[in-house]
């Protein structure tokens, strides 16, 4: 926000230098500079925060330094000489969407003569750096600044059938705005009409066919507020960034409509020679209400540290032109006035209080507070027990947002009847990419993977515990998840041939579960449209389904242009931490030798390890400790349909060593239990 130092001065006295005045408004909080010196003036640019929509004019910045200084404000001359000829006899106006336009107001210049605006005028356009263009459109920029209300002026003749309907766009609606670009207008955009056509897109940018020209005579001036959401919208929608919609997305005064109009339309008649038709048009069906908060004098001292008196909290709300009514000894009614939209609460007005007495003289303390401390829950426990383990094993913990893109789930390959595509939907997200709560953390990492892939960090291996959100009747159901990417290759090759596979992620899901002590998990075969057919399982404990891990699919992996294998699980925390034990049994080192005994067998493709491991492990538990796969082996020496597996097996006791005797009954028996419940037979 520009504006400068001498058409401040208009509106409020003050003896203050530029540099003396930057400095008073910056200690006030609005962040100010004095830049640069035209014709013995002084432009001062002030950074202004999105709440502070009241200052985005010379009026609203005189307020300021009237309460900061205690100079006298003036409010500009709003007048309007008014000739014959009723406006309601040359327009009518219709607002057919008035939960998006609260408020519209129209004048009509008759007469006009369009030229250069006088040479006082182009100045203060140029100081805050517009363009002149002529005398009636600088009226309306000139205002816009000094005000801080946009108007629009139309060329009166091309509005067909002397009629403004304020609607929304039509479907399949087209407009070609005043820069020649022409625009496919949503349903939801707010547009000004004439009888036929749409003439300006409201609040952003009007249009071309109605724009004032040289040919211009009679001028229908418009001023009105909008509803800033809308405008936000409509304006990026349509990639359009104006002053005006700058200012309505930040809310304009709404009391302030009719004398912006009318200021602007005394400045079109007196430079252009025009005359203006008298009434005006106001729109305004429904009244706006603005806040009255109790403000408690206690309250304010005890939160600022200091100790004002209700006169002087009175005389700091009343220079901010507030209206105060005093309730009782504590308490004190306050009015907020329709140009300060930012206040809403009492801690706003707390706010106020301290800005305007001086951030400088509130003494620096440390606040006291008391700390107490309470033991971790469990979950909290085994969480961060979660995180350790899986940093340990060489991850690196991400952390992603709750929102996604239902595009993802296209992008992953899941089916449109999947129960991952129910989701809660945000009524306002930030972005299109932020529009759902996530259902699953599978679109997240692998996001995060791909980011680092396309950075040229190929050895990527990550992991995330988070929520996902299921929709329930009232509120969702939160449930928390672990979720784990590793790409295929490696960066440091040492011993191993530097790539990763789905046996590597199937270790990392066996010592973690091992590490919580937990060993009764099984693996089995998984369907899932996101994971490789091959290269994937569904991990359950005791019987029950925990989560899924896997190579990610070819469809899943093409969706997010990956080039490279990924590789990822998804397992429940809440149901893990069901399993978890947490009581840890230490045993001594084994005082006997341990005797090996190797096992080679041949039996069917289809006959999965883990039951040959069941078959062995059942057959006897006290003195056979270990059973360790090592070799899986098809080729010439085996019949086809056929597969060799071996292993060894480990027998120990704590109580002497082994002999022969002890080792091969059992070990038959070992034999026999394969041979009879698999069909296997020794190689």
């Amino acid at each position: 926000m520009k504006i400068t130092y001498k058409w401040l001065k208009e509106f409020v006295e003050f003896k203050h230098s530029p540099s003396e005045l930057s400095k008073l408004l910056t200690m006030a909080g609005l962040e100010t500079n004095v830049i640069e010196s035209i014709d013995d003036d002084h432009v001062i640019e002030i950074d202004l925060t999105p709440n502070r929509s009241d200052c985005h004019s010379v009026i609203g910045i005189a307020r300021e330094v009237s309460a900061l200084t205690g100079g006298r404000f003036k409010y500009p001359d709003i007048s309007v000489k008014e000739s014959d000829g009723d406006i309601n006899s040359l327009i009518s106006v219709a607002v057919e969407a008035p939960q998006l336009c609260p408020r519209y107001t129209a004048r009509i210049i008759r007469g006009v003569k369009v030229k250069p605006a006088p040479s006082w005028l182009e100045k203060k356009i140029i100081a805050v750096g517009l363009r002149p263009i002529n005398n009636i459109v600088d009226v309306t920029n000139y205002v816009l600044y000094e005000m801080g209300q946009p108007l629009h002026a139309f060329d009166y003749v091309h509005i067909k059938g002397k009629k403004i309907i304020v609607r929304n766009a039509y479907k399949k609606e087209s407009l070609t705005t005043l820069d020649e670009k022409k625009h496919n207008l949503s349903e939801d955009s707010l547009v000004i009409a004439d009888s036929e056509r749409a003439v300006a897109l409201a609040g952003v940018m009007g249009g071309g066919d109605s724009g004032v020209t040289q040919a211009t005579r009679d001028i229908l001036l418009e001023s009105a507020y909008f509803n800033p959401i809308s405008i936000r919208r409509t304006s990026r929608r349509h990639g359009i960034f104006t002053d005006s919609s700058y200012r309505f997305e930040r809310g304009v005064d709404n009391e302030g409509v009719v004398a912006a109009l009318d200021r602007a339309a005394n400045l079109i008649a007196d430079l252009s020679e025009g005359k203006v038709a008298k009434g005006r048009i106001d729109c305004y069906p429904k009244k706006i209400s603005y806040p009255q908060i109790d403000l408690r004098i206690s309250r304010t001292n005890r939160i600022l540290g200091i100790s004002l008196s209700m006169e002087q909290i009175l005389n700091i709300l009343n220079r901010l032109m507030f209206t105060t009514k005093v309730i009782d000894d504590d308490k004190i009614k306050v009015n907020v006035p329709s140009f300060r939209k930012d206040i809403e609460r009492e801690i706003d007005l707390i706010e106020e209080v301290a800005r305007l007495h001086g951030y400088e003289k509130i003494l620096k303390t440390i606040p006291s507070s008391k700390v107490s401390v309470s033991a971790s829950t469990r979950n909290q426990v085994f969480e961060k027990e979660i995180r350790n383990i899986l940093i340990s094993l060489g991850l690196t913990e991400v952390i992603n947002y709750s929102f996604i893109d239902e595009k993802y789930f296209d992008a992953i390959n899941i089916s449109q009847d999947d129960p991952l595509r129910k989701t809660i939907k945000l009524r306002n997200p930030l972005s299109q990419n932020w529009s759902v709560m996530r259902t699953t953390l599978l679109p997240g990492i692998i996001n995060t993977a791909v980011f680092n892939i396309n950075r040229g960090i190929y050895d990527v291996g990550i992991f995330e515990v988070g929520k996902i959100f299921i929709p329930n009747e009232r509120l969702p159901v939160e449930k928390m998840m672990i979720g784990c990417a590793v790409t295929e290759k490696v960066e440091k090759k040492i011993w191993s041939k530097g790539e990763r596979d789905f046996y590597y992620l199937k270790g990392l899901v066996e010592s973690l579960l091992g590490r919580l002590n937990i060993h009764d998990m099984e693996f089995f075969p998984v369907n899932l449209s996101y994971i490789h057919p091959q290269k994937g399982a569904c991990v359950k404990i005791n019987k029950e389904d925990i989560g899924y891990l896997g190579e990610l699919s070819p469809a899943a992996a093409e969706g997010f242009d990956l080039k490279e294998k990924l590789y990822v699980f998804e397992l429940s925390f809440d149901k893990i931490i069901t399993k978890a034990v947490t009581e840890k049994k230490y045993t001594h080192l084994p005082k006997y030798p341990s005797i090996y005994r190797d096992i080679a067998i041949v039996l069917d493709n289809n006959i999965k390890s883990d039951d040959v491991y069941r078959i062995i492990r059942d057959t006897d538990n006290s003195i056979l400790k270990e059973i360790i796969l090592f070799d899986y082996y098809e080729g010439k020496q085996i019949p086809d349909g056929k597969k060799s597996l071996a292993y060894s097996l480990v027998y120990r006791t704590d109580e002497r060593t082994l002999t022969e005797e002890d080792i091969n009954p059992i070990h038959e028996k070992v034999i026999a239990n394969l041979r009879d419940k698999l069909g296997a037979v020794l190689r």
